[in-house]
């Protein structure tokens, strides 16, 4: 087109540091030309896609921008000036007939390769926060934002995996290779594929906050998860060796917090923007930081916060966003130096606000722009992070509220202890305990909301309900003694799925039984008869009764049953029948040679008296 031209113009250097980058960025007004260059429109090569590509001389330096100059466009270069080394913004604008159509604004780094100088280290941190996909019926589901934050994940480490330090969560991993979709296990290889490239950091199976876990005395729960998260990791990602002594803090940290992870081997503490926030406003993050507990020094690293919006942008050109991020960067370290600062001293790691990959094409385009300065910027990973300095600033933690933490850690205490009276009735192989201990561990996540903790406490406390209440013995039933000496014959029956082992005690004022107490296994969905022998003390019907206790007789299941006995034969009425019977036969036999011996004396006297 005609009276078209591409002006490129230079602005003066920055010396502002980061701030004065963002100033350029979020105000235009403020850019102000000190040298420019006009390019004929026709004039310019094109590439395949249509962009244009525009090369400029600056003394001895060619700026290019595009994949490379052909021949011809070599012999009309054009001269732009700089005024030495350092951060130039850079603005290009569209003009037909002199009036500005289009621009934007980015910026140039001018190096002076002769001259030694320190490199600042970056660490670019990914990460993939726990969150649960334990269902109530015991299976496991990826939600939609998770899968997204995976696949987001596996699109950046497929090309920088060696740049970038990754923590993912266990709780996800598996989660993840227990999902029953066909996609989430292709998600799960090309993950698995991945993570062998990157600097993996272990964590927590669960998000569980260490300041809570010391606190309220459940820092053997805080270990335990530890080593599952971390047996986890290295069982599912079997070529990568995580780094065990990093800890990022997703909320803030306390000093029992911080007793704790060093009581637990962590050397170094890298704290998320919602970490971070709680120690206040830093004029610069990239500063040593330390935390100490008792005669340990762990170093402190914390996210600049004035990166977290830009890498979570996913609306604007990656190309131009990741320049204004290096820009800033670099500009950043200038400043140190320029203050008279140490840059290899200092050091910027980058995230988003929870650490996932919002924009991996973003992360890709900083990498590349940064990976071209390796004499000003030192990529680096979380694997090789600097002793503590003991001249390091040391921050003030506030004393965090662990109320919520409490109250939650006490439900679920509540609610163990009332699982575990079952321990000597339900055999410890079941699934049950299986299922009920991954719930306890699922309820105790810090990411867990209040209605599904909720939903899980209500499921299993039913479920514990159920079989507490599943062995039964039919109330009403009447037993008949035939004899002074008889049987209790009680059929136990249990409607739940599960062998249970109870402890079963009679009782009754009436009856002498050989044993009140007895233990006895009733299989799943089965019957079984207890036999007590029993001695009627009475005749006459009344009552008995059968209480269901745990196998160890510590804790009643169910309430107490009635039944009932009768009794038609008295105790000891055989004796007495015998006893009369004797007497009465004892009594005729008096009477017979009674009634004889007179009538035997009655004779002899007629005699005597006839003699006579």
């Amino acid at each position: 087109m005609k009276n078209s031209v591409i002006r490129v113009s230079i602005g003066a250097r920055v010396t502002g540091g980061d701030q004065e980058v963002r100033d350029l960025i979020s105000n235009p007004s403020l850019f102000v030309a000190t040298d420019s260059v006009d390019f004929a429109t026709q004039s310019l090569l094109r590439k395949q896609d249509g962009q244009f590509e525009i090369a400029a001389l600056t003394g001895d330096l060619s700026v290019v921008m595009g994949n490379g100059l052909t021949s011809e466009s070599q012999n009309d270069l054009k001269k732009i000036e700089f005024s030495g080394p350092g951060i130039y913004p850079i603005r290009i604008e569209s003009l037909i007939n002199k009036v500005v159509r289009a621009n934007v604004t980015s910026f140039v780094n001018r190096v002076d390769l002769s001259t030694r100088i320190e490199p600042m280290p970056v660490n670019l941190l990914v990460t993939l926060d726990s969150t649960n996909t334990l269902q109530l019926d015991g299976s496991h589901v990826i939600s939609e934002l998770t899968r997204e934050k995976i696949s987001q994940l596996v699109s950046l480490l497929e090309l920088d995996g060696p740049l970038v330090s990754t923590q993912v969560s266990p709780q996800v991993i598996d989660g993840l290779s227990k999902s029953e979709k066909p996609a989430d296990q292709e998600l799960l290889l090309r993950l698995t594929n991945a993570i062998s490239k990157t600097n993996l950091i272990a964590t927590s199976y669960l998000a569980f906050d260490p300041s809570g876990a010391s606190q309220t005395q459940h820092e053997k729960e805080f270990n335990a998860l530890v080593e599952l998260g971390q047996s986890t990791l290295s069982s599912r990602f079997t070529s990568n060796v995580a780094v065990s002594d990093v800890w990022i803090a997703r909320t803030p940290l306390d000093q029992f917090g911080v007793d704790l992870l060093a009581k637990s081997g962590y050397r170094s503490i890298i704290m998320l923007p919602a970490a971070g926030a709680a120690l206040g406003s830093f004029d610069n993050t990239a500063r040593p930081y330390r935390l100490v507990s008792g005669a340990k020094t762990v170093s402190l690293f914390v996210v600049d916060p004035t990166y977290v919006p830009q890498l979570g942008e996913t609306k604007n050109s990656s190309f131009i966003a990741a320049s204004a991020i290096a820009a800033q960067l670099l500009a950043q370290r200038s400043k140190i130096e320029s203050d008279g600062g140490t840059p290899s001293l200092k050091r910027t790691v980058l995230t988003t606000q929870d650490g996932a990959v919002l924009n991996s094409n973003l992360i890709h385009e900083i990498l590349l722009i940064l990976k071209r300065v390796p004499q000003q910027i030192s990529i680096q990973t979380l694997s090789d992070l600097p002793e503590p300095r003991q001249d390091a600033y040391k921050p003030d933690l506030r004393v965090k509220d662990i109320s919520q933490f409490e109250i939650r850690m006490k439900n679920i205490d509540l609610l163990r202890a009332d699982l575990n009276k079952l321990n000597s009735t339900l055999d410890q192989n079941s699934n049950t305990w299986g299922i009920w201990n991954e719930r306890l561990m699922v309820m105790s996540s810090d990411t867990l909301t209040k209605t599904q903790r909720e939903e899980f406490a209500t499921q299993t406390r039913n479920e514990l309900k159920s079989l507490r209440t599943a062995v039964t013995l039919e109330e009403g039933t009447t037993f008949t003694f035939g004899s002074r000496k008889s049987q209790l014959r009680l059929d136990l029956k249990n409607s739940s799925n599960e062998d249970l082992t109870i402890q079963v005690k009679v009782e009754s004022p009436k009856l002498k039984l050989d044993r009140s107490m007895a233990v006895i296994e009733v299989p799943a969905n089965g019957s079984n008869e207890l036999v007590i022998n029993a001695v009627a003390l009475s005749n006459g019907l009344f009552p008995v009764g059968v209480r269901i206790f745990t196998a160890d007789g510590s804790s009643q299941l169910g309430k107490k049953i009635e039944i009932s006995a009768r009794v038609n034969a008295i105790a000891g009425l055989g004796q007495v029948v015998t006893g009369v019977a004797l007497l009465l036969l004892l009594t005729w036999w008096a009477a017979h040679f009674r009634r004889k011996y007179r009538t035997q004396v009655s004779d002899e006297s007629r005699v005597l008296r006839s003699d006579a």
